[in-house]
């Protein structure tokens, strides 16, 4: 085994862990597989969510961005609805958007284990970094920036026409051009951010935060699994290797919204799951679209570095 840190940060209870990941890298099912383990809480995504829903602030002409709700409940009332308009059937609750409500309810949680995971773009600079909470040991997910783009591309068409939200007249997915809606959201930095935040852990928190390729995962999963759970101060069993194929066990997650667990664009595969399958192949470069070619190329050198910090067997 490599890259396993000695210095293990715990809650008082247990262990405590957060798994930043950039969108479409198999995240979804390691949170499944973590709520096996026997008293963990699990959280998705609330710092990830609560970055989305500010940026839908900024989308409305709205400079603010508040960090705490006392004063500003009107202000995430308006990002929660902007949020919904994506995701139809989900209902948010502005009280549990703002950063410092995450961060003191992360520290303040009294459960025997908590595995978060979250979006490493929600954490682009020092004043939102100071929202980290206390704590918890750091795991990064990465994978090939290819098959990311590629899928995010196929998933964000999906939504964005689900949400009549499509803005030069495309007809279909083969005349859908991903790069503006990914700069606008920030999409088309998520391997810059994850690298830079990962730095960041390295500098101020952590030393040896855990990098985990989703492939090695995908293929062979216990080694991988066992180290983690080594490194974080989570039991490790090989129960974890199969779980139930139902989205259930998602509404005892904790959720910035209501129903969340029920979109299927990009939630339905991995809800659906019930132990890692073996990773998709890497396209050629020639195959995919030029939106996904410029994108993937961007992120490469990010993925690269990272990727040779990588957890090995």
């Amino acid at each position: 085994m490599s890259h396993v840190p000695n210095d293990i940060p715990r809650g008082q209870n247990g262990g405590r862990a957060i798994l930043w990941m950039t969108p479409r890298s198999i995240s979804t099912a390691f949170t499944k597989c973590m709520s096996g383990i026997p008293g963990c809480e699990v959280w998705m995504e609330p710092f990830g969510f609560t970055h989305f829903a500010l940026n839908e602030l900024e989308k409305l002409g709205i400079k603010d961005k508040p960090v705490n709700y006392a004063g500003h409940e009107e202000l995430f009332k308006t990002a929660a609805e902007a949020l919904e308009k994506y995701m139809p059937g989900v209902t948010f609750f502005p009280d549990r958007l703002p950063f410092a409500t995450i961060k003191k309810d992360l520290e303040d949680s009294t459960s025997k284990y908590v595995f978060v995971k979250d979006e490493s773009i929600s954490m682009p600079t020092d004043e939102r970094r100071q929202f980290i909470p206390e704590g918890y040991q750091h795991a990064f997910l990465i994978r090939h920036p290819l098959l990311v783009y590629k899928s995010l591309r196929k998933g964000s068409f999906a939504q964005y026409k689900e949400a009549g939200t499509l803005k030069f007249n495309e007809t279909d997915e083969s005349s859908f051009d991903f790069r503006p809606y990914a700069k606008e959201d920030g999409l088309d930095a998520v391997f810059q951010q994850h690298h830079d935040l990962w730095t960041y852990i390295r500098d101020h928190v952590n030393p040896s935060p855990l990098v985990i390729d989703s492939s090695a995962l995908l293929t062979n999963p216990a080694p991988v699994l066992q180290q983690f759970c080594e490194a974080v101060g989570f039991p490790y069993s090989e129960s974890l290797l199969q779980w139930t194929g139902s989205p259930e066990v998602a509404k005892s997650w904790k959720w910035p919204g209501e129903n969340i667990y029920k979109d299927e664009v990009f939630l339905g595969v991995a809800m659906y799951s019930t132990h890692f399958t073996p990773p998709a192949a890497v396209p050629a470069w020639e195959e995919v679209t030029d939106d996904v070619h410029e994108l993937a190329e961007k992120a490469m050198p990010y993925y690269d570095d990272m990727l040779k910090h990588r957890l090995v067997e």
